[in-house]
């Protein structure tokens, strides 16, 4: 076995089909009890067909994968709050497991111009909140990155897209803002189950994340990497351990994969995870945290199921290809992707869950 002891991770993305035979063997590689496919159609309109691609992935896994579905969103602004709240009820109805969100990201929240906490999410949320249906929020970036010089070197090589301070593009709200933001959704909805990944990148400020813990009891983070988390957590490495012992149940294992690299990453956050040794892992210098059985237990595999059912939800596979037919319309809306690469992309990834969807019985 990959891990000490057995893993759930609630936080891997697939872009393509072509990574999603790709992504399906590395779960079988890692020994993956569950895993869950986090949805990025939100994020760009070039995703448009993630969430079928998502749920693909779930019925070829028979029982062992999860999928959570993301609102579509227009090339610029907000959907309007009707039909946020009608998206994430087809979603559940369709047999996704939760809602991934991404306009938290600041290249996102700086395209749609509109702050997390805006009065047109609360009906979403609050049904999301009534029903128990849990979303998955990445919310901001590293703070580095809003200042040219403290950037690590692979972000500064793709130029100004990742800085979103004076030296970049420029019209960015502050991490702080950000922050602000989705706090206050959490105010207003106090019983959404909410996990925000990569560890809300609040680990420079090991008491300002003590507190929104204790304030906000139905919330969770994922130690999906950020490297720069782990570096943080070796400078107060006495007072993190202690942190993840007595948090241990609100914190889940993720990591972002699949990507080319994915032996590399999930080998480094085993280490951090499981040793006390000092490395360097993309650019940031970590040490281990050498945790002990019950909180490995917790992060790696109980906390999955405080969140998801034992099983994941039936996928209706002609609700979905339904839902499939509907992408269309939105694809013939853009004015900046090629649209006839998404048609394709949609008519693929339909097919192939059609075909999976026949195999399994669905």
């Amino acid at each position: 076995m990959f891990f000490k002891y057995p893993v759930n991770d609630v936080h891997i993305h697939a872009f393509s089909l072509e990574t999603a035979d790709a992504t399906l063997a590395m779960v079988e590689e890692l020994g993956y009890e569950k895993f869950n496919m986090l949805s990025g159609a939100s994020y760009l309109p070039r995703w448009m067909a993630n969430n079928l691609l998502c749920a693909y992935i779930k019925a070829k896994a028979r029982g062992k994968g999860y999928a959570f579905a993301a609102v579509h969103y227009p090339e610029t602004g907000i959907p309007s709050a009707a039909d946020m709240l009608e998206q994430v009820k087809l979603y559940r109805s369709l047999g996704f497991d939760g809602i991934k969100m991404m306009d938290g990201k600041p290249t996102m929240r700086r395209r749609i111009g509109v702050p997390l906490d805006h009065p047109d999410y609360d009906p979403m949320f609050s049904y999301l909140e009534e029903t128990g249906f849990p979303v998955l929020y990445h919310v901001n970036d590293p703070w580095e990155f809003w200042y040219w010089d403290k950037m690590p070197q692979w972000a500064k090589a793709q130029g100004k897209l990742l800085c979103y301070g004076a030296e970049g593009y420029g019209g960015y709200p502050t991490f702080e803002e950000i922050e602000t933001e989705a706090i206050n959704i959490l105010k207003k909805h106090p019983r959404l189950k909410i996990i925000f990944a990569h560890f809300f990148f609040t680990s420079t400020d090991l008491e300002k994340t003590r507190h929104y813990f204790d304030t906000y009891p139905n919330m969770s983070y994922d130690i999906t990497p950020g490297w720069e988390m782990f570096e943080s957590f070796a400078q107060r490495y006495d007072d993190w351990r202690q942190f993840f012992a007595n948090y241990s149940h609100r914190i889940l294992f993720g990591t972002d994969t699949y990507s080319g690299h994915w032996r590399e990453t999930v080998g480094c956050l085993r280490r951090v995870m499981e040793t006390d040794e000092k490395f360097v892992a993309f650019e940031e210098r970590c040490k281990g945290l050498d945790l002990d059985a019950k909180t490995l237990q917790n992060i790696y595999h109980h906390n999955f199921y405080r969140y998801l059912p034992q099983e994941p939800a039936p996928l209706d596979i002609p609700g979905l290809l339904a839902y499939g037919e509907t992408l269309y319309s939105r694809i013939d809306a853009l004015k900046n992707e090629d649209r006839e690469v998404l048609r394709q992309e949609v008519q693929a990834v339909s097919q192939a869950l059609s075909e999976a969807g026949e195999k399994i019985g669905l």
